[in-house]
């Protein structure tokens, strides 16, 4: 070819470069997944030990979902299976309302209060909500930590 005096760029490997990206950020994805699970395991446990016992079974109803992933977000869901949400709000907040209107407070029963206080927190209402803030700090190293090693 003549050389015209203009500007030339060649490009080899792009094509490994390219691929390699694709799979670095598969990894990612792979690793997120792996957090994500890992941190809503811990949240789910943590919410067995401190889930009421006196009327259902809280604990054999909360569970985990899969990773989604959705526009560039990865989450997952976990809670009660829709079976008892119904049932699982009245036990979280700790209180029903009665077909009169009547508000009627819950209070723990022997069978909760026998399973004792459980990293600071006890038994009872606010289960889920109290098993997410004790693993606030740790979720948070967990996901700080994913790309650690690369």
């Amino acid at each position: 070819m003549a050389n015209t005096g203009g500007f030339s760029l060649d490009l080899t490997g792009l094509e490994t470069v390219i691929s390699r990206l694709d799979q670095l950020d598969e990894d990612i994805d792979k690793r997120l997944d792996e957090k994500l699970t890992k941190i809503a395991l811990k949240i789910i446990h943590d919410a067995k030990r401190l889930a009421p016992l006196d009327e259902g079974d809280l604990e054999a109803a909360l569970d985990i979902d899969e990773v989604k992933h959705l526009i560039g977000l990865a989450y997952i869901d976990f809670g009660t299976s829709p079976e008892v949400n119904a049932y699982a709000v009245i036990q979280h907040e700790g209180f029903n309302k009665t077909p009169s209107g009547a508000i009627v407070q819950l209070q723990p029963g022997e069978k909760t209060l026998s399973k004792g206080n459980y990293n600071g927190y006890s038994p009872g209402k606010k289960f889920l909500e109290n098993a997410i803030k004790m693993n606030e700090e740790w979720a948070m190293e967990e996901l700080s930590g994913l790309l650690e090693g690369w």
